[in-house]
């Protein structure tokens, strides 16, 4: 019998990185968070549609259902957003963690290239609601209901390749699957984690729909009539607050779960093992009941800015728990990785720091073209 490789040996042998690993991963982190913030939208704001019609008769000259296929008008145009600000990340991704993310993604091949379609499926789902509003009647729906679950499988997908380049003990489960359907059933953080992302997509699709609303009532919007009487923009606010405080209300139990998931050792970096982990998590709490804090006294942008805040943090205490997670096989030992689990791994560069620099300078060229972009088309006052 041919005895098991030592997950090391699974591992493939890392690319020589073309800069200083501290520019990528910070690179890595600022644009990731855009693009949590744009999938939050997407998915948060697809789930309270969907609640919405389900809930609302329909009625196509009713200025309730108006809202509603307004609202849902936002969920492609936050779609393209997403996805356009999630390529640099997992460029960047590869680029520091290739060795783990390349091998997790062939290992679940089909399910990650069937990303692609769940992405365009729910995208063109969401245009037709918009679109076709009066035309699906009551089936509008159903559209939503089948848009919202390729986002939720999508959503499902992405996490299981987040927890399955962490771990390449795992990856012998090829055997069993290997015609790349493999899915990290075993993973006990996989659910958490999972739900954890879920429903604070739906807060941040609550103070989406809060700050809409608000932005309408400052701009003297219509007042928006239902069958039950007047409905007035305070009304969206309020239903948009009550989303965005019941689903963080729920975060602090999912969080809690995620948290004493995770391997012992792991969860002590939150719990006083290491600083910077440490002072992100209760600096993250902090700015939670901030948000909460604001949403109760109606204060939106506060809890908006608030929410952008713990957003950015949590990103940032996601890249400690990978690096620690794999710090086994970046860094060698886990003692290692006990005196200094975020410590920058030791990977090959090329030299070439030209090449590293002449790419940050083109991305904020990049940027401020595009920032001009946009502009130019708001002051023409048509859509890009």
């Amino acid at each position: 019998m041919t005895p098991a490789l030592p997950p090391a040996a699974l591992v493939p042998t890392p690319d020589p990185i073309p800069g200083p690993w501290g520019w990528f991963q910070a690179l890595l982190l600022l644009i990731f968070v855009v693009h949590l913030l744009f999938m939050n939208v997407v998915l948060g704001t697809s789930v309270i549609t969907l609640f919405r019609s389900w809930r609302t008769p329909f009625s196509p000259n009713d200025q309730v259902n108006v809202d509603i296929r307004e609202t849902a008008a936002w969920v492609p145009r936050a779609m393209a957003l997403a996805v356009n600000f999630g390529v640099p990340p997992l460029l960047f991704l590869q680029v520091l963690y290739g060795q783990f993310i390349y091998a997790s993604s062939i290992l679940m091949a089909v399910w990650w290239l069937g990303i692609v379609g769940f992405v365009m499926m729910a995208y063109y789902g969401f245009y037709l609601y918009g679109l076709g509003h009066a035309v699906l009647g009551p089936r509008r729906t159903l559209v939503a209901g089948i848009s919202v679950a390729l986002l939720l499988v999508n959503a499902f997908v992405l996490t299981n390749n987040a927890t399955l380049m962490l771990d390449p003990a795992r990856w012998t489960g090829y055997a069993a699957s290997p015609g790349g359907t493999l899915l990290n059933w075993g993973e006990p953080s996989l659910l958490p984690r999972y739900l954890h992302m879920v429903v604070g997509a739906v807060a941040v699709g609550g103070l989406f729909v809060a700050g809409r609303a608000q932005l309408l009532q400052n701009a003297g919007g219509p007042v928006a009539s239902g069958p039950q009487g007047p409905q007035d923009w305070e009304l969206r606010i309020t239903e948009g607050l009550a989303w965005f405080t019941h689903a963080t209300y729920a975060q602090f139990v999912l969080g809690t779960w995620f948290l004493f998931s995770l391997p012992g050792h792991l969860t002590k970096l939150f719990m006083g093992g290491h600083g910077l982990a440490t002072g992100a998590f209760a600096l993250g709490l902090a700015g939670t009941a901030l948000a909460l804090f604001a949403a109760r006294r109606r204060r939106v942008w506060l809890a908006a800015g608030a929410t952008t805040g713990v957003i950015f943090l949590m990103a940032a205490m996601r890249a400690v728990l990978r690096d620690a997670w794999l710090a086994p096989h970046l860094n060698g030992s886990m003692a290692r990785a006990a005196a200094a689990p975020i410590h920058p791994p030791q990977l090959p560069m090329t030299g070439q720091d030209g090449a590293a620099a002449l790419f940050v300078a083109s991305l904020v060229a990049g940027a401020a073209a595009v920032w001009w972009l946009v502009v130019i088309a708001r002051r023409s006052g048509k859509e890009a």
